[in-house]
This record gives C-alpha cells, structure tokens and sequence, in this order.
C-alpha cells in the first residue's frame, strides 16, 4: 500500500510541474469577452497643425504580444507569448501621406537618402536596386493622398524630430505600440478575424488585382482595386479606428530587431548603427496572406534602407 500511495504521489506531482510547465511556456490566452472594450466613438482625436496629421490617443492597457501556437503560419519568432502593459500614447490615424511628407520638406529643405544617393529599390518580378527612385518619383502613379514610400529609418525620424517641441515629442512606434495599435484589443489573427476572404475590406495586399500581373503569386481570394499603393484611408479602419495597419505599405518601427526577443521581453532593442536590422511591421500591397497578421514580425537588414513597399507612421507622447 505504502509503494502505491508513494507511487499516486509521484505522479500528482510530475502532472502538476508539466501543467505549470505548459502554462510558462504557453500562457492562457483572454477570451474576447475578458477583453477591456474602448468604443472608437469615445478616442480622443488630435490633428497636428502644421501637416494635418490626425492622431488617435490609443487607452493604456494590456495585451498578449505574439501569436499562440496554434495560429497559422506562425513565425518562429512570434513567440513566446507575454504579455505587455502599455501607457497611453498617440498615433497617426494612418501612414504618413506624400503630401504631408512634402510639407516636412518643404519647411526644412531636406533630401532624402534616395534622393542624395541617387537610387531606392522596387519590385518588378524580382526586387532592384534602380536609380531615380524616391518620393516623389516611385516608379509607379501615385496621388498626394498615398502613403510616402522610398523612406528610409533616418527620414522618418528626421520628421519626427522637426515636428517635436517643448510640449510635445513625435517617434516611431515601438513593435509593442505597433502590435497594441493593430489588434485594437482583438485576440485574432487580424483585428478583423481570421477569414483571409474578408481582407480585402480591411487591407490593400496581393490580392486577385496584382495576380494578373504576377501570375505566380499566393493572394487573398478577394479584389482590393490597387495593384501597388492605394489612397490612405481607402479601406476600414480597425476597432480604434486607425487605416491601413495592416496592408498598403510596411511601417518602419522605432526599435531594432532581433529573432529571439521575446524570449527577453523586458530588454530594449535599440538601433546602434546603419548596419543594425530594423523591425517593421503591418504588411504591404505585396504581402502574401500568410504574413498579413497583427503578430507578424519582419525586419530589414539596415535601416537606410527604402523601398516601393515602405513607408511610417508617427506616433506622440
């Protein structure tokens, strides 16, 4: 009797170290209806005055920042799931438009990286690096109500900076802020659900459109009407009300990247060089179904990097 009992004891301990186990490792994820809901109609909105950017003031909260296992296509690194508490900030209600760029130029005189080094790289087939690509010359019919495109990290930042003063301060999001902002305090895959069918209501991506171009191409089963960059604000906004967080163009992130970091979720990642990987975020109009998600991560190699398919958007605290 006494090995038996010693036996039971055994195993009621061994199951309670694998459930804490699991639960470490896969931490249980809040039903929708645990979920803090924020009516769109009570954000405060806020427009800056000199480039008619409009923020949107996202409430504090919490959230779990990654994707759980079971979520398809899940990045290896989307993982593990953590949860992140955030204080309230601001964030432009969409990607940052040519002619609010143009205004920044305009008023400081700058030129961008393309411009000064004479080339950006865009997508025909295959990605090349061409020459005479920047704002306002992209390679394909833009309007002044597009996001700006062939931005470099450092050009960002440098509207940033001409926009901050004593009262107020404008950056990039961090991915947390990103990824906070996107879901709206949805726990799907996509701030809209899961069905990729409904994608084209929500986000301009590779769609049934740019197929006709590049026929080899995995799309969403649906029509967005854009082949490249589409108007800002084209599409429905998400649950805080913000454009095109997913879809259009890639959003430069304020922090550098790093495969493992949510392993390490309370370090801070910073940009030390031009040769440090950058995170970006949201998909663009060439993104293939599987990677437009609220959780999935992307990076490029430096951040004077620039593109057709990468643009910003700003954040203020």
């Amino acid at each position: 009797m006494k090995k038996k009992f010693l036996i039971a004891c055994y195993i009621f301990w061994v199951s309670i170290l694998i459930y804490i186990f699991i639960r470490i490792i896969h931490p249980p994820i809040p039903n929708q209806s645990e979920m803090r809901t924020q009516s769109t109609t009570s954000l405060k909105r806020w427009v800056e005055p000199k480039t008619q950017v409009q923020f949107v003031q996202i409430p504090e909260g919490c959230f779990y920042m990654g994707s759980p296992p079971q979520e398809n296509n899940r990045g290896a690194d989307e993982g593990p799931l953590h949860r992140v508490c955030l204080k309230s900030f601001w964030i432009s209600a969409h990607e940052i438009t040519v002619m609010q760029f143009q205004k920044f130029v305009q008023e400081t005189n700058y030129q961008t990286h393309a411009e000064k080094e004479e080339f950006s790289w865009s997508y025909d087939g295959e990605w090349k690096k061409c020459g005479g690509l920047h704002w306002k010359h992209v390679g394909f019919l833009q309007t002044q109500e597009h996001p700006v495109i062939h931005v470099t990290y450092h050009d960002a930042l440098a509207m940033a900076k001409w926009l901050s003063n004593s009262s107020r301060r404008f950056s990039l999001p961090t991915e947390a802020q990103w990824e906070y902002a996107c879901r709206a305090q949805s726990t799907s895959s996509r701030f809209f659900g899961d069905d990729i069918a409904r994608s084209c209501q929500f986000a301009n991506a590779a769609d049934k459109t740019i197929k006709k171009k590049y026929r080899a191409w995995t799309v969403h089963p649906c029509t967005d009407s854009h082949a490249f960059t589409g108007p800002v604000k084209s599409y429905s906004p998400n649950q805080f009300g913000l454009y095109d967080m997913l879809g259009n163009v890639w959003e430069w992130c304020f922090n550098a990247y790093d495969h493992h970091a949510y392993l390490h979720p309370e370090h801070t990642y910073s940009v030390q060089n031009n040769q440090t990987p950058v995170s970006i975020r949201g998909g663009s109009w060439y993104t293939r179904p599987q990677y437009l998600r609220c959780a999935n991560r992307d990076f490029v190699a430096s951040c004077m990097r620039r593109s057709s398919d990468l643009g910003f958007r700003l954040i203020m605290f």
